[in-house]
């Protein structure tokens, strides 16, 4: 497509509505993908597509035998369109709570595999939250910690859950529960078979997987001088490769407990091995967090019997 000079001067409901169709398009992968997620038909869609590229004096995708994609200069309006969303988001829900009660949308953000563990009330926590604030509808996503911060910082997300391993000046985040994380192994594993499960040096020979992004897990692999010949990138994967009896690997204790039980896995009781893991709740700074994000915090500090 020939370039033009960019007429969008100024913003319309119009033009809102043609970033939001194609922000859909290049979050579903695709014309015929955003067509179920936006109940309109594929003509219609490209339509609207051609109406935003000529609006900007951009071409956004690239449609052909290839597949679908996005231009480079469709990158940088997809990154624009997400950040001019979230903040006029931000800004009708900030004017609704002016007039009303606790009303809108919620998204809290949490790492996986959490629900099994005693320490963590989060369900009694929504359940409070809901009966205090119906008028709000909870999104809740599961996601690795990088994302739940990277989605804080965007505004995308507006709680997060997760397990806390560094301070960021961009978030508050408040301490709620500990996770006990201790090192298993598959009843076939080479050590449990050769009865050498308690034997530090020969565990240190061995192959580990470990969790593929900044987190506690990878600080004690760090402290204990070892590097994961495996990388799984949330916990079913780790209970994955554990089991296939080649590595071994950490996972939270309530978490295998039902493994060990059914004869899958076994712990490795060697104590320096084993890592507490302290969860936070966490809000962004900028964009900072509307009443109802504030007031789910309060009801997890409360609740976890941290006052904050």
């Amino acid at each position: 497509m020939k370039k033009t000079r960019a007429v969008l001067a100024q913003l319309a409901d119009a033009d809102l509505r043609l970033l939001r169709i194609f922000l859909a398009i290049a979050e579903s992968g695709g014309l015929a993908a955003a067509e179920l997620r936006l109940n309109i038909s594929r003509s219609v869609i490209s339509r609207h597509l051609k109406d935003l590229e000529l609006r900007l004096g951009v071409s956004l995708c690239r449609r052909g035998r290839a597949g679908f994609g996005l231009t480079e200069e469709g990158e940088v309006v997809l990154e624009a369109t997400r950040r001019l969303l979230v903040q006029i988001d931000t800004f009708r829900g900030e004017i609704a709570e002016l007039h009303a009660g606790l009303r809108g949308e919620l998204h809290l953000a949490v790492f996986d595999k959490f629900v099994s563990n005693p320490a963590c009330r989060l369900a009694e926590c929504l359940a409070i939250f809901g009966d205090e604030a119906p008028g709000v509808r909870l999104n809740v996503h599961v996601a690795g910690s990088g994302e739940i911060e990277k989605g804080l910082l965007e505004g995308r997300f507006h709680v997060g859950v997760h397990p806390f391993h560094r301070a960021s000046d961009s978030l508050e985040s408040f301490a709620l529960f500990e996770e006990r994380m201790l090192l298993y192994a598959a009843t076939s594993h080479p050590l449990v078979r050769a009865g050498l499960l308690a034997d530090e040096d020969a565990l240190r020979r061995a192959a580990f997987v470990g969790l593929g992004y900044h987190s506690p897990n990878m600080e004690h692999f760090w402290r204990l001088g070892l590097n994961p010949e495996a990388r799984a990138y949330e916990q079913e994967a780790s209970v994955l490769l554990i089991l296939s009896g080649r590595y071994l690997g950490f996972l939270p204790d309530h978490y295998a407990r039902p493994f060990e039980s059914e004869g899958q896995l076994v712990r490795v009781p060697v104590a320096t091995m084993e890592y507490a893991c302290e969860w936070h709740a966490s809000v962004g700074r900028n964009p900072a967090p509307g009443r109802a994000a504030r007031r789910l915090l309060v009801i997890l500090q409360q609740r976890h019997g941290n006052p904050g």
